[in-house]
């Protein structure tokens, strides 16, 4: 008996030890991680992301256009655009935009986000 719970006692500081040393954080992508392909009939130019960092309401509605999508959780919204080659979301908190980030038409990533904004704002302000 004092074998066996000596046996566990073991397993389990090995267990513990074991989920120390994977302390990596866990990268998931919804695309397998391939890269976005971007593909616009009227891209406009890339707008950089320290350009839209920064804007207030107003500025991404005079850039933007309203957006397809304004979720509020909290302190924090998502916006959503969208322009025939990908969708745009514009993280704000305490009214100001802080980050962007960018898919293509089959949700795999655009990086950096910069084309996908010009293809916005340009489609936005045709259609305008």
């Amino acid at each position: 008996m004092a074998a066996m719970k000596r046996a566990l006692a073991i397993l389990a500081a090995a267990w513990s030890l074991g989920a120390c040393t994977t302390a990596s954080v866990p990268q998931y992508s919804l695309s397998g991680g391939e890269t976005g392909i971007f593909r616009s009939a009227n891209a406009g130019r890339p707008i950089p992301l320290d350009r839209i960092r920064g804007m207030d309401e107003r500025q991404l509605q005079e850039t933007f256009g309203a957006p397809h999508l304004d979720r509020r959780d909290a302190a924090s919204r998502v916006l959503r655009y969208q322009s025939d080659a990908c969708t745009l979301f514009v993280f704000v908190m305490a009214n100001r935009a802080e980050f962007a980030d960018a898919y293509d038409l089959h949700l795999r990533p655009l990086k950096p986000a910069d084309q996908c904004a010009g293809s916005v704002a340009a489609q936005k302000r045709r259609s305008a």
